[in-house]
């Protein structure tokens, strides 16, 4: 991987064309490590969790409090003023697509670029109004020089009269009669909208997909504090936040963990942060007891490193905060035999950003009570989680389904 030297490379927020998009280095390797990993489970058992530098039982997990100053939540802010150049690119296209996949942060960007610019943004219909084919909502549209839908994945269904208005929407707007609308869309509904209604000739974008080498310079940055965070890979027991600004060996050895972790997440940045987040442990006590071996050398080795990473992040002032990532690509996994019902389950939550258990009706190819029986029984194994309502795929069950659907050569988004 070619080595960085400013800051501004290591940027999370570049916005190309979808064409342009680039899945980061092992991305395939890493994915054949997680089918060879679910398929000879059995065969291992625990022995994988014996070669661990670090076990889980010697570290708990961070308080509330704790995380929300060691991980906030990304600031998308920079990702819609690099949008925003973009728009500004294409003043003469009747549309303009910004998507992302699931968790990655669309919705945000195109709001915050809308409240920027004064632009009016169309709230999503009802249930009801989908079902029964409502177009008041492209009303909303007209009479507009220009208007945003955040989140276009909430403005259809997979039925008949779901997809009236979308189509009505795009008709209207490819022929020039709704003035210039800018539109943030989950990546598994473009897909789906591409091969149901057709998008030629729109110009999409999205976020371009990160190296591990830019995942550990963000998260490096991301913890508000004058502590330094250290954080250990609990597999390897070594330090994976090396200073991004030396292109040293060191450095370029602490990347490999978030380099798997990149490759695992396509490089996504919004699910590689809930990674973060959800593996990221502090010792179950305070002292040194438990520590491997290796972690002496790369002390005594690493003094005169920590005070330049001090320096360039301006963040350590000598002092330091011991964190563990477990191992990253631990997650609930799916069943090689998953049957039809939760597969088709999962692709149409996917295509359609999530869905209460209402809408599954109208998308599924059978009956409300097997569709809750396998809505539950996923959400038992921690495959689904609820969020504001709606069932979506959890963030790190995300490779793993996507994965799945591939296999059985469903339709998959762009990402």
């Amino acid at each position: 991987m070619a080595q960085r030297s400013t800051k501004s490379a290591f940027s999370p927020w570049e916005v190309v064309a979808l064409e342009l998009f680039k899945t980061p280095e092992q991305t395939q390797a890493s994915q054949w490590r997680r089918s060879w990993r679910t398929a000879t489970t059995w065969i291992v058992g625990k022995e994988a969790s014996e070669r661990q530098a670090k076990q889980e039982s010697e570290l708990r997990k961070l308080p509330e409090v704790a995380l929300s100053h060691w991980v906030p939540p990304i600031d998308w802010a920079p990702a819609s003023h690099a949008f925003g150049k973009v728009t500004e690119d294409n003043t003469d296209a009747p549309l303009v697509l910004f998507i992302s996949p699931p968790h990655g942060g669309h919705g945000a960007v195109v709001s915050r670029w809308a409240q920027q610019q004064g632009v009016n943004c169309i709230p999503p219909p009802t249930l009801k109004e989908l079902t029964e084919g409502c177009l008041e909502w492209v009303e909303h549209c007209s009479h507009q020089r220009q208007w945003a839908i955040p989140t276009l994945e909430r403005h259809f269904l997979r039925h008949t009269q779901g997809l009236q208005g979308v189509r009505e929407l795009l008709e209207r707007a490819l022929s020039g009669r709704l003035g210039q609308g800018v539109i943030g869309c989950d990546s598994w509904t473009y897909a789906y909208l591409q091969h149901a209604v057709g998008l030629e000739g729109v110009p999409v974008v999205t976020l371009q997909a990160l190296e591990g080498e830019q995942l550990a310079y963000y998260f490096a940055q991301l913890a508000d504090s004058s502590v330094y965070p250290t954080v250990y890979s609990s597999r390897t027991g070594q330090s994976i936040l090396a200073d991004a600004s030396n292109d040293t060996a060191d450095s370029e050895r602490s990347y490999k963990e978030l380099q798997r972790l990149a490759a695992h997440c396509r490089g996504h940045l919004g699910i590689a942060w809930h990674y973060w987040r959800e593996r990221l442990r502090e010792p179950a006590d305070n002292g040194d007891k438990g520590r491997p071996r290796q972690r002496s050398q790369e002390k005594s080795q690493g003094k005169s490193q920590g005070k330049s990473q001090g320096k360039s992040q301006g963040k350590s002032q000598g002092k330091s905060k011991e964190l563990w990532l477990l191992d990253a690509l631990a997650e609930a996994e799916l069943a090689l035999d998953t049957g039809d019902v939760p597969t088709l389950l999962l692709h149409a939550l996917l295509i359609h950003g999530g869905l209460e258990d209402q809408a599954l009706q109208y998308v599924l190819p059978f009956s409300n009570h097997e569709a809750l029986n396998a809505r539950l029984a996923l959400a038992r194994q921690g495959i689904l989680n609820c969020h504001q309502g709606r069932w979506q795929v959890d963030p790190l069950s995300y490779s793993g389904v996507r994965q799945l659907l591939e296999s059985r050569r469903y339709l998959v988004d762009p990402l």
